[in-house]
């Protein structure tokens, strides 16, 4: 079994207790909401890992008539992402296979997905990412900042989930080598269940 077969089969079996604890994190939503001020009224958006409908919701909630198509490989997420969030298009799909057409986006959400990715994964995906903005399209990019990867355990899953980690500067010189450019990022503590935090990252971000 491979690592993305693994950690799918943690997501399907813990989608409830995920989506408790994540459908209305202050931490995030916080971050969410500071995106929102960087979209426009009808703007198209692709939201990648959308997991429980999280992000999809605070979008739904900025009264700003945007269309959200949502893509996620657990069918277990896809199904209360549908309940959430029942105005999204939604679809159980690897983010690896994603096919659109190029400038087919207004914004696009990469909330915690590469961090279930392989360093050469993640690569390809900001590649295809670049080229499905729109000219000065924004990008919200979220992940956990270090050097480690492999199978964890988490707060909402025994199960174990591959976890990869990145470097700031490594993550910015991708995607301005992707055309991307940078307009905020954000760092804030994460607290672990053992008392341990995480440094997440998040990166505002605009096709150039």
């Amino acid at each position: 079994m491979d690592k993305t077969q693994k950690t799918i089969i943690a997501y399907d079996k813990n989608s409830k207790i995920y989506a408790e604890k994540f459908m209305n994190f202050d931490i995030y939503t916080e971050r969410i909401k500071d995106f929102i001020k960087f979209i426009k009224v009808k703007d198209i958006i692709l939201d990648l890992g959308c997991g429980p409908g999280n992000v999809a919701k605070q979008l739904e909630l900025c009264g700003k008539e945007i269309s959200v198509t949502g893509i996620d490989l657990s069918e277990e997420m896809i199904e209360l992402a549908r309940r959430n969030v029942p105005s999204a298009t939604l679809y159980c799909q690897d983010i690896r296979d994603i096919e659109f057409k190029e400038k087919s986006f207004d914004a696009i959400i990469l909330s915690f997905c590469i961090v279930h990715l392989s360093d050469e994964e993640m690569v390809k995906l900001i590649e295809k990412v670049s080229r499905y903005l729109k000219k000065n399209g924004k990008l919200y990019l979220s992940f956990m900042e270090g050097k480690k990867k492999g199978f964890e355990t988490t707060s909402f899953s025994k199960e174990e989930i591959f976890f990869n980690y990145y470097l700031t500067e490594e993550v910015e010189l991708i995607l301005e080598n992707n055309g991307i450019g940078i307009l905020k990022i954000v760092k804030q503590d994460y607290p672990e269940p053992d008392g341990t935090l995480t440094t997440d990252v998040f990166v505002f971000a605009e096709k150039e």
